[in-house]
């Protein structure tokens, strides 16, 4: 696994031994080629590349933040479009609300990143100036501090400075950014006038992010004219001579595995499962998830549809043995019910060989097209039915076997459309 830095102008990465390498220079715009069978854990690019900005809203918790409100903040606050940025965030709550910052990875650097085998599956995309501020806070947090600090951390081509808000420890969970700037510099050309000059940008910059002034606590690492132009009196960090001070690439490749910022989340987390897979094997995926959920839906209705055939079956035996008492067991339905009728005596029982007639012959229909039967009735000789199905076409395939099975004119009195269902009423004499 390898780490790679841009710094805007030279891409250079290190591996697990510390080894550091300038990678192939690409063309304008294009993405440098990896070492091969190289596998990239992190990629920090330079703030210039990237859009930044602070946030403030009137939320109850930061993980009500998404993409969408972000993209909102930026529309109504800057002439940038919302779509041509990809975000990362941070943010904790200040007392009234949720503030943080927000950094923009350009689309069409994630889309060249995505559509480049060597390059996608990039764990970690994170941007240099988060990681350089974020690794000088002290890891544990310092009574005498205050409430908000100053941050630097300077290399050989300028300095990296931000407001903190927190107990001024990294590990502060309630802590956010008031701001992050990047100040380059050619320390070689740089007179006394113009560090001084310098130092008065800098304050002022830190001023509009919220910091209290010289008084207050400072982070970090500067060059030592800097530090004295500064004139910090609560200053905990380091103080070097300009010719000592890192490469930029040095210094973010020395950090590259500690970044808490994070490019590839959401819909375009890194994972080595389905996301990872080639675009064929993606739809393969797919199409076999389709076919397992159609199954599915399959065996479900014929589920249902079982379980109302035997439910209308045992309406029939219950209707048969109601009314032919005296015939235990149910062989040849047709012929006992001839049989009943032959041996029957008066209009009561000839009518209850009628209705068990009309009983069989819907039985032997519903074997066939099943449907769910609302209401079945018998009186003075006209059979009525009601019940569901699912289409207008098993309604006139109903009455028509009906009327095979019953000999009789089998009428559609009424239907009705409701729910994807057709309910319906016919009556026969």
């Amino acid at each position: 696994m390898i780490s790679v830095s841009y710094d805007g102008n030279s891409w250079q990465a290190v591996d697990g031994g510390n080894s550091v390498v300038t990678l192939a220079a690409a063309e304008q715009g294009q993405l440098p080629q990896l070492p091969e069978g190289a596998a990239i854990a992190m990629l920090l690019l330079p703030v210039e590349l990237l859009l930044s900005r602070t946030f403030s809203l009137p939320l109850s918790s930061s993980k009500f933040i998404d993409q969408e409100i972000l993209a909102q903040e930026i529309e109504e606050h800057t002439a940038e479009q919302a779509d041509g940025w990809w975000l990362s965030w941070q943010a904790a709550h200040d007392g009234t609300g949720v503030s943080g910052i927000m950094f923009g990875l350009p689309e069409t650097l994630r889309q060249q990143i995505e559509s480049d085998e060597s390059w996608r599956s990039t764990r970690v995309i994170g941007a240099d100036t988060w990681s350089r501020l974020q690794a000088q806070l002290p890891a544990q947090p310092m009574a005498d501090a205050g409430g908000r600090v100053a941050v630097f951390d300077a290399d050989s081509t300028g300095l990296f400075f931000g407001v903190w808000s927190g107990s001024e420890s990294a590990n502060d969970a309630n802590g956010y950014w008031l701001g992050m700037r990047r100040l380059n510099w050619q320390s070689e050309l740089l007179s006394q006038e113009q560090i001084r000059a310098m130092a008065d940008n800098i304050g002022r910059s830190l001023h509009a992010m919220g910091w209290q002034g010289t008084t207050a606590a400072a982070f970090g690492r500067l060059p030592a004219a800097l530090h004295e132009a500064l004139a910090l009196s609560l200053w905990y960090g380091e103080v070097m001579a300009w010719s000592d001070l890192p490469e930029r690439q040095t210094a973010n490749l020395a950090l590259a595995s500690v970044s808490t910022l994070n490019f590839r989340h959401g819909r375009w987390r890194a994972s080595s499962g389905l996301g990872q897979l080639k675009p064929w094997y993606r739809s393969m995926a797919l199409a076999a998830a389709l076919v397992v959920i159609w199954m599915a839906g399959m065996l479900w209705q014929n589920y249902q549809l079982e379980s109302q055939l035997q439910a209308g079956q045992q309406r029939m035996i219950d209707a048969f043995h109601k009314g032919l008492p005296q015939e235990k067991v149910m062989i040849d339905v047709l012929a006992q019910l001839r049989k009943a009728a032959g041996s029957g005596a008066g209009d009561g029982q000839q009518s209850a060989v009628l209705w068990l007639q009309q009983l069989a012959g819907i039985n032997r229909v519903y074997k066939q097209t099943p449907w769910e039967i609302r209401e079945l009735s018998f009186q003075q000789g006209k059979m009525s039915m009601s019940g569901q199905v699912g289409d207008l076409q098993s309604v006139n395939r109903i009455r028509q076997a009906l009327q095979q099975e019953t000999g009789m004119d089998v009428k559609l009195e009424d239907t009705d459309l409701n729910d994807n269902l057709v309910r319906f009423r016919m009556e026969w004499l």
